[in-house]
Formats: C-alpha cells, sequence, structure tokens
C-alpha cells in the first residue's frame, strides 16, 4: 500500500508547537490540496451519467433481453430469482 503524500511531509517536518507559522504553512498547503481534490472529484461527478428512473431502467433491462442471445436462460434466471423474492422478504422479516 502506498503511503499518503501528505503523512510523508508531515513526518519529514519537525515543526515545534511555538513555531505557528510553519504549522500555518503547512495547514495552507494541506487546504490548497483539499480543494484541488474536490475540484477533481467534482469535474469526475459531472462526467457521471444523470440518475435513472425505475421505469427507464425496468425498459432498458427488457430491451437487452429481447435482444439477448440466450433468452430462455436470462427469463429462467429471471423467474427463479422473482420466487425467492417473497421467501427472501419472509427471512428478513422474521425475528432471530
Amino acid at each position: 500500500m502506498q503511503a499518503d503524500p501528505v503523512d510523508d511531509r508531515i513526518d519529514d517536518r519537525t515543526v515545534e508547537p511555538t513555531d505557528t507559522a510553519a504549522i500555518e504553512r503547512l495547514l495552507d498547503e494541506l487546504q490548497r490540496e483539499s480543494q484541488q481534490r474536490r475540484a477533481e472529484l467534482r469535474a469526475l461527478a459531472a462526467q457521471l451519467p444523470e440518475a435513472t428512473s425505475r421505469r427507464a431502467l425496468v425498459r432498458s433491462m427488457v430491451a437487452s433481453v429481447v435482444h439477448a442471445p440466450n433468452r430462455p436462460l436470462v427469463v429462467k434466471r429471471a423467474v427463479l430469482k422473482l420466487a425467492r423474492t417473497p421467501a427472501d422478504v419472509l427471512r428478513r422479516l422474521r425475528p432471530r
């Protein structure tokens, strides 16, 4: 596992509790890096698709089943999963 570069910087520096200027510089540097990471994450989040409605999700699933090469197997798995659902719900509701 890779060490965090911030930890390395902090370990390399010996900052006396009375050296407030050095502490302020270190905190400012950490704050700038944090803001840079936030900006990168916001840019990544902006590239993600918008939330999909359940109707659109079901519609795309049906479309993929229609065009699936092995439709009988896909339908069989879906039916088996639906058949297990009531048992799963009962198991979750039953007190332990």
